[in-house]
């Protein structure tokens, strides 16, 4: 938005009692230059020191909004990641939702917003930093994944996975990359790697993998799979909600339930020992989600909030029920 010519301002607010104090802080994040950073530290912003806006994210029934933030919106990211009032106020406020994937505008509808509430606005990557290097029919027989400890990642699954192509195929190469330690039923044949460099991730992991693999239960978007699939690797994934908008099962990946280890060895298996089939599953994700780019969403982030600010009455009735 910022590379638009929108003035942007970007809060970093406290949460769970930490909060940025300057951007050194945030070192694994590249912002654009034209952001305008704003550190109000422990204890929140003076509402006074927002500035005049036409829109504001973060919408909150907790608090009053400064009267010159602007109009409100809420982005929405997952389903089931937090705790579930926190979630329900979020798809009930009275005010548009932005949410990063089809999936989770379902799931407003189903718990009883109006449809018009919603704007899909995916995710994307910055394209140019997920290169192919390595050949698709060059790959090695190696498996990625990126761990999570939380509980909807589905770790324990992704370890009776490992184990079982560990025996059925030892000759694979497994490897696990985090920002979070290492955890304890970390099989000892898996090659894992925390807090790579981006060129390691993109040149190491990605480019050298036949496969990625993610087996999590919920993904509100799940940008490791976009990121692997644009360097060419072979996506195996569970159905997971934001799989929907790029894993279609057969064509662009191989997908199954999340609560089943066999059927993922399975898939795994079906690309690793036929490269024919892996080569065209990763040519047809690579060239999926090309159209997941930051510029294309800013574009259609812009035409919603132009559309918003010119019918507010219109994505601002409160939900009942």
């Amino acid at each position: 938005m910022a590379a638009r010519g929108h003035d942007v301002h970007l809060f970093h607010a406290e949460i769970y009692g930490q909060a940025a104090l300057s951007t050194d802080d945030i070192p694994w994040y590249e912002f654009a230059p034209a952001i305008r950073h704003h550190f109000p530290g422990l204890g929140g912003a003076d509402r006074n020191a927002v500035p005049e806006a036409d829109i504001i994210f973060g919408y909150s029934s907790e608090r009053e909004m400064p009267p010159q933030a602007g109009l409100p919106v809420v982005l929405i990211q997952g389903y089931r990641m937090f705790k579930t009032d926190v979630e329900q106020a979020a798809y009930r406020a009275p005010c548009p939702k932005i949410c990063v994937a089809r999936w989770l505008i379902d799931v407003g509808v189903s718990l009883g917003v109006p449809r018009e509430q919603f704007a899909y606005v995916p995710n994307g990557i910055h394209q140019e930093r997920f290169p192919l290097k390595q050949p698709i029919e060059a790959r090695r027989r190696r498996v990625a994944l990126c761990y999570n400890e939380h509980p909807t990642k589905g770790w324990p699954v992704a370890v009776d996975v490992f184990r079982r192509m560990h025996d059925e195929a030892p000759d694979v190469e497994l490897v696990v990359f985090s920002t979070f330690p290492a955890p304890p039923d970390l099989p000892p044949f898996v090659d894992y790697r925390r807090n790579p460099p981006l060129d390691e991730i993109v040149d190491d992991i990605y480019n050298q993998s036949a496969v990625f693999l993610c087996t999590s239960e919920v993904e509100g978007f799940g940008l490791t799979s976009i990121e692997a699939m644009a360097c060419g690797a072979a996506l195996v994934t569970t159905d997971n909600g934001g799989s929907h908008d790029y894993a279609f099962d057969g064509e662009t990946a191989l997908v199954s339930p999340h609560d089943d280890p066999g059927a993922l060895v399975a898939n795994l298996r079906a690309l690793l020992d036929d490269d024919a089939r892996r080569m065209e599953i990763a040519q047809a994700g690579r060239a999926h989600v090309a159209i997941f780019n930051w510029a294309h969403s800013a574009a259609m982030l812009e035409e919603f909030l132009d559309a918003y600010r010119a019918d507010p009455a219109k994505y601002g009735r409160p939900v009942s029920g």
